[in-house]
């Protein structure tokens, strides 16, 4: 996975509570455009749409580490097309169609009911403005620890398939795409489809 990365005073300010990111174990960054790169990332996107004919519901998991410091990017959730129309139209209590998750690994762990590991501090970023047809995933939206994040990828139809079919191996490059969190932008990354236990 080919990532550029770009860390402004303010991001570094805003994760103060973390531990700062050591570039030594970050990837070889890709090309270096400052303000390029993220600006370009869902450029100008506005409103929400869910107009995707093809099923992508599901769990998208990044294939290496999405992290600064130690806030670390879990999974990018999709719900279904039926499930968004609610959200869409302001219906109270209605749930987020698209949402980004992020991990506080530094927070202490629990055990869940699968037996799973989780963090006891999880964050979680739900766009303003996304659109989901069946090319691709676009958001954008705000997180007061994180600044604004933005992203945009497009589907691998046989991935997504195979994440439809149960069969998470077939579905390893689901979704690929850019991704900025405040001034850092990883490019490229590649999620895992899942559809869940």
């Amino acid at each position: 996975m080919s990532r550029a990365i770009i860390i402004s005073a303010g991001l570094a300010a805003g994760l103060a509570a973390c531990s700062a990111p050591d570039q030594s174990d970050q990837p070889a960054p890709g090309s270096d455009q400052p303000g390029e790169a993220e600006s370009a990332i869902a450029a100008g996107l506005e409103g929400q749409t869910y107009s995707a004919q093809t099923e992508v519901a599901g769990y998208y998991l990044p294939q290496d580490p999405v992290a600064i410091g130690d806030i670390v990017l879990d999974h990018i959730s999709v719900a279904l097309d039926w499930e968004a129309e609610p959200y869409i139209n302001g219906e109270p209590d209605s749930f987020p169609p698209v949402m980004l998750h992020f991990d506080d690994t530094s927070s202490p762990t629990g055990t869940g009911e699968l037996g799973n590991t989780y963090y006891e501090i999880t964050h979680r970023v739900v766009p303003h403005a996304f659109s989901v047809t069946d090319e691709g995933l676009s958001l954008t939206g705000q997180h007061e620890l994180f600044g604004e994040v933005r992203f945009e990828g497009t589907w691998n139809a046989d991935h997504i398939a195979a994440m439809q079919a149960s069969n998470p191996q077939g579905a390893q490059a689901a979704l690929t795409g850019d991704l900025s969190i405040g001034d850092v932008v990883f490019q490229g990354v590649t999620f895992q489809g899942w559809l869940g236990d």
